[in-house]
């Protein structure tokens, strides 16, 4: 099943963090594992796992950037947030593709 959902990429959403800080928010959609090996900074953990039960305590008054690894995991919390009324996006190529600031752990490396 192909889900065709609106992305950003790494600057773009970089981008979004610094300009609309208070109307954005990162969620983290990957195992409590690898959000403790590396994690983008300020991102909330809900493993996708999760997300159907604890979708509700999402604010709805903000734009969500959704990440997993590589992009695939967070493409279907995308679809679902924007089904459930959320101002989604999926961040294409996924923590992998982020060369910004990390926590626990080390940069990714291009």
């Amino acid at each position: 099943m192909f889900m065709n959902v609106p992305e950003v990429g790494p600057q773009e959403a970089k981008k979004m963090l610094e300009e609309e800080k208070d109307k954005v928010l990162l969620l983290d959609v990957r195992t409590p594992q690898e959000h403790a090996q590396i994690r983008i900074p300020n991102s909330i953990l809900i493993p996708l796992d999760e997300l159907r039960y604890a979708f509700k305590d999402l604010p709805k008054d903000k734009k969500i950037i959704v990440y997993c690894r590589s992009g695939d995991r967070s493409v279907f919390a995308t679809y679902f947030l924007r089904q459930m009324g959320y101002e989604a996006y999926n961040l294409a190529g996924g923590i992998l593709t982020w060369h910004y600031e990390t926590e626990n752990g080390i940069p990714t490396k291009s």
